[in-house]
């Protein structure tokens, strides 16, 4: 204990004592949070309870009156054949049978004329059908015993002469139904009042429905009559009568406080249980039409309030919790606040040691290149924190240049190291091989091999021919390059899997040829999917919006998009590195229309990249459909033919294809290093015979020679040479 006071006394001498004072003023605004919360919380649940209370009051405002509607549209519905019925006595029983079968809602239907309307029945006739256990029985109840022109509804209605509700009355024993009549004066085909139709609707229900599934176990609803007589009297012994009366007498009495609540003006009156003293409340409102019921709805603030007052004692519990554990913070916090100032220090040493990092991974990109008539290059990394896992790279051998662009999966130092790694792999693998695909080929290798943390990097490596302007390259799950020329397009890529998904996959490499001053532009998705403050990306359709200009510089191209997306991104933070790399080839120009290959392992799954490859040339020489089919036709029947027999079983080898057009004709040549082939030779097959007569073998070949216009072979360099050529 000694010890504590001690630290104490020691933190306060070196002038910290006001961070112990922050500490626990904060506890006491937690205690007056939690008490500002309940107060708002508990006036947020009140105006809640009253709106629930006036939507329930509405609903069941709704209720009645399509009930009562429902009931009158019955009368409404058989007042023809009322009228009809007046002329034989007689019929009137049917028509009372069809009220009541008509509408369920009807508990009883009756006529009953006027004195001595039919001399022959008597003074009084009155039929009259009801429900009796289940059986409908229709019979005449006008006599002595039952002189139904001295009952209200019939005097009102003769006197009247128009439609009404009566009040609720008590029918039957038992059980004793509570029941309210709708009665109707009928005039016969003169104009003179012949008698009352009069329809029957019980009760009963409303108690049920008015009470069915109230939102507080203590909320109930009931009814009154304009009179104030009680209808629907919630049932059970979970509402006193008592409660029910003194809230109907508040509701009678004008001079007792209200507000009216909504736009369809509600009634609200407060008051005190007098059974139990609990604070209480009342929704009612009259309805606007006959028979001007009020409903009303009642439900008690214990209730209402009770998870509030559940809510603030946990939060006080809480508080207190909290001033516990943060004493035992602070003495914690005394004994660790020197650790915490040596982890501040290392971490500002990280952070420095970073920051070295960042530069001689900067110092790692290439900054100069050589003075060259024909190329130009321009490249820029912006990493999103200290290091980054993004790279370039380019380098001139063999009048070749041999360049890259990746993007490593993650970010900080763990990208930053597989990013050396890759550029250094890339230096070293690029300075003895000429085949793209084969150099990522043993990237991947080398990534693959004991990659347990799942680190993969999106690739683009190319070979350019100073010569002749031949563009050889391989993608891996890159983001295609643009080709800034007479148009802005990107650069059509075979869909290769990243560098690092799987050792045994192979790569596919491609051919085409840039013309003279066009410009290779390639970039990771640090560009395209940078973010604006409302979190929309750059997208590629801007990146070439941004490209289409008349400069072809690439230092000016770099610099136009750097500050096109700064631009956009408008402050936000930057969440990714940006790389751009930027080739202008100024070499000799290019005549030909297409000039472009693609490499392809001897495996079939190689057959749809080499479709992918065909379909693009036709598409680029504006070939109709027939004339694209056949081409494409012709060299998957010569590949395939290559990927079956040009190799040993079980031996991996390529198989290059490349297409060349002046725009007057199309050139496919398809080089392989298997066994020596040639195709021409081979005895074309006699397609008269039957398929039983026929050969096996030498189809795809004759089918291939019956399309193209001319098909070449020669053997050089160890290497099978197939020239298929169709002029357009």
């Amino acid at each position: 204990m000694d010890s504590r006071i001690e630290r104490f006394r020691a933190y306060f001498r070196e002038k910290n004592g006001y961070n112990l004072v922050f500490i626990l003023t904060a506890a006491l605004l937690l205690v007056g949070v939690g008490a500002f919360q309940y107060f708002y919380t508990r006036k947020l649940l009140q105006d809640e309870e009253e709106r629930i209370s006036r939507m329930e009051l509405t609903t069941h405002i709704n209720l009645v009156v399509n009930t009562l509607k429902d009931v009158e549209s019955s009368m409404q519905d058989n007042s023809w054949s009322i009228l009809q019925s007046l002329q034989h006595p007689d019929s009137l029983f049917g028509a009372t049978r069809r009220i009541v079968e008509s509408n369920p809602l009807v508990d009883g239907a009756c006529i009953a004329v006027v004195p001595d309307y039919y001399p022959q029945k008597g003074r009084l006739f009155e039929t009259y059908a009801h429900w009796v256990d289940d059986h409908l029985v229709v019979e005449q109840i006008g006599g002595p015993d039952h002189d139904y022109t001295r009952t209200p509804d019939f005097s009102k209605a003769v006197l009247e002469e128009k439609d009404f509700w009566g009040d609720p009355y008590d029918y039957g024993e038992d059980p004793v139904r509570e029941l309210t009549t709708y009665s109707r004066p009928v005039f016969d085909k003169d104009g003179r009042l012949a008698a009352v139709c009069g329809l029957d609707l019980d009760l009963t229900w409303l108690s049920d429905t008015l009470n069915a599934k109230p939102y507080y176990p203590s909320s109930f609803g009931f009814l009154t009559t304009r009179s104030g007589e009680l209808v629907g009297e919630p049932r059970g012994s979970r509402v006193s009568p008592k409660t029910v009366q003194y809230v109907t007498g508040l509701m009678a009495d004008t001079t007792v406080v209200r507000t009216v609540k909504g736009h369809d003006r509600i009634d609200v009156i407060n008051f005190r249980d007098p059974v139990g003293g609990e604070r209480a409340f009342v929704c009612f409102k009259p309805m606007d039409r006959d028979p001007g019921w009020t409903i009303a709805q009642v439900a008690y603030w214990d209730e209402v309030l009770s998870p509030v007052r559940r809510m603030m004692l946990r939060i006080l519990v809480m508080a207190l919790a909290c001033l516990l554990v943060l004493l035992f913070i602070l003495d914690i916090f005394f004994m660790n606040e020197r650790k915490l100032q040596e982890a501040g220090l290392r971490q500002a040493r990280l952070g420095s040691e970073l920051r070295i990092a960042g530069r001689i991974q900067e110092e790692m990109l290439p900054k100069a290149f050589p003075e060259r008539k024909d190329l130009a290059v321009h490249g820029l990394l912006a990493p999103a924190k200290e290091v980054g896992g993004d790279l370039f790279d380019y380098f001139v051998r063999d009048g070749k240049l041999f360049f890259c662009i990746g993007d490593v999966s993650g970010k900080s130092v763990p990208a930053a190291i597989v990013m050396a790694v890759i550029q250094s792999l890339f230096r070293m693998v690029s300075a003895r091989e000429d085949d793209p695909s084969e150099i990522i080929s043993a990237l991947n290798q080398e990534v693959c091999r004991n990659n347990e943390t799942g680190m993969f990097v999106t690739f683009f490596a190319g070979i350019l021919d100073l010569s002749s302007g031949v563009l050889r390259y391989c993608n891996a799950g890159h983001d295609h390059p643009a080709v800034v020329g007479e148009k802005v397009e990107f650069l059509p890529a075979l869909a290769n899997l990243p560098i690092g998904a799987f050792s045994d996959i192979p790569f596919a490499s491609q051919e085409t040829a840039l013309a003279h001053g066009s410009v290779l532009f390639l970039y990771t998705d640090g560009v395209t999917e940078a973010k604006d403050v409302n979190r929309r990306q750059f997208t590629r359709k801007r990146l070439l919006e941004t490209l289409s200009t008349e400069s072809r510089d690439p230092e000016a191209l770099v610099r136009r998009v750097e500050e096109s997306v700064r631009r956009f991104s408008d402050g936000a933070e930057q969440s990714d590195d940006i790389t751009m790399l930027a080739i202008r080839y100024d070499g000799p120009a290019e005549t030909a229309v297409i000039h472009e290959g693609v490499t392809l392992c001897n495996d079939l799954s190689q057959i749809r990249p080499l479709t992918t490859f065909v379909r693009g040339v036709t598409d680029r020489l504006g070939l109709e459909d027939r004339p694209a089919k056949s081409l494409r036709l012709a060299l998957e029947e010569m590949v395939v033919n290559i990927i079956h027999y040009a190799y040993p079983k079980g031996t991996r080898g390529k198989v290059d294809v490349r297409a060349w057009s002046d725009g007057k004709a199309v050139r496919f040549t398809v080089t392989d290093s298997g066994v020596p082939f040639d195709p021409t030779a081979v005895p074309s097959v006699d397609t008269t015979l039957s398929a039983e007569d026929r050969p096996v073998g030498g189809l795809g070949i004759h089918l291939a020679r019956a399309l193209m216009d001319s098909v070449r072979y020669e053997r050089a360099d160890d290497k099978n040479i197939l020239t298929l050529e169709k002029k357009l």
